[in-house]
């Protein structure tokens, strides 16, 4: 762990000044209108955060590091989604960068199946020497990602419209609190398996960085491609990417678990499950706004109670 750290070369607030950005006070930050793309929490002398817009983000992430982190994932065996982890494997190595890929059984249902998410990352969190970062199996690599290279950051994620985490594509670094926050978030998947692995990762980030310094990267949902027609992509390849009008996609979300859920669902009791729709508005507001004055848990951040879930 200590090893990662002393190889870095850069601190949180190195990283973004190279993209000429940075951070400001938090009351500053959130009333300047701007993204907020980056957040350094230190509960003893108050919170800095950084804004940027959207060409300033993009010169963010054009930036150039070393080293990779190993990129991690598991797809569940004799499901479609082996097929599909292969094509993230090609795509991983036609950029060159370092993977761990592995075969698991299914466990019956689509939220089991990605409750194991927070376990395998802290399994080879602490199998590796250094960061890592996870993609979902169903998803590819579309150009390098030059921007997670020796990134000093604990923790990086696409979190949208400020509390929503997407989490099909995460970093955590080799620190203490990034060891925190997956160990946290590994255990709220253990004793909820049917809430979403992204509303609990949400709940431990917050818990965490209640109590404990922590510097998270907030990337733009531009990163992805989702999928849309293929005309799309031309007309952003000729009148947005160039003008830095728009992000241009690093990891292609091709979301075959709308597809895939019946599939992987067929033999499982059917049971309620909670995600980022049931989440209630005074957590959303609590985290959009880096409020960290309450006590909170898996039991009070929904908009109705875990019992009337069938939980």
């Amino acid at each position: 762990m200590n090893k990662q750290e002393s190889e870095l070369d850069v601190t949180p607030k190195e990283y973004l000044a190279r993209a000429g950005l940075s951070p400001r006070s938090l009351d500053d930050a959130l009333s300047s209108g701007k993204r907020i793309v980056a957040h350094i929490r230190d509960p003893k002398a108050g919170d800095i955060a950084c804004t940027a817009s959207l060409p300033e983000e993009i010169r963010m992430l054009r930036t150039e590091g070393g080293t990779p982190p190993l990129f991690v994932s598991y797809y569940t065996s004799d499901t479609p989604y082996e097929a599909l982890a292969a094509q993230l494997r090609a795509s991983l190595d036609r950029y060159g960068l370092p993977h761990r890929i592995e075969a698991i059984p299914s466990r019956g249902s689509w939220v089991a199946n990605t409750g194991l998410k927070a376990r395998f990352i802290e399994r080879v969190w602490a199998e590796t020497e250094g960061p890592i970062c996870w993609l979902d199996a169903d998803a590819a690599v579309l150009r390098p990602v030059g921007f997670l290279c020796e990134n000093p950051f604990d923790f990086a994620i696409v979190r949208r419209g400020g509390w929503e985490d997407l989490s099909g594509f995460l970093y955590f670094g080799k620190s203490p609190a990034a060891e925190k926050l997956v160990q946290t978030w590994s255990q709220l998947c253990a004793a909820n398996p049917h809430v979403w692995d992204q509303v609990l990762l949400s709940l431990a980030w917050f818990t965490v960085a209640r109590h404990e310094p922590l510097a998270s990267m907030w990337l733009n949902p531009g990163i992805f491609r989702f999928p849309r027609p293929k005309i799309r992509d031309l007309r952003d390849g000729l009148l947005y990417y160039p003008f830095d009008r728009k992000i241009r996609p690093f990891i292609d979300q091709k979301q075959a678990s709308r597809e895939l859920k019946a599939f992987v669902n067929a033999s499982a009791k059917i049971r309620d499950e909670l995600g980022s729709d049931d989440l209630s508005d005074t957590f959303k507001r609590a985290v959009a706004q880096y409020d960290f004055s309450s006590e909170t848990g898996v039991e009070t951040i929904f908009s109705r109670p875990l019992h009337a879930a069938g939980l």
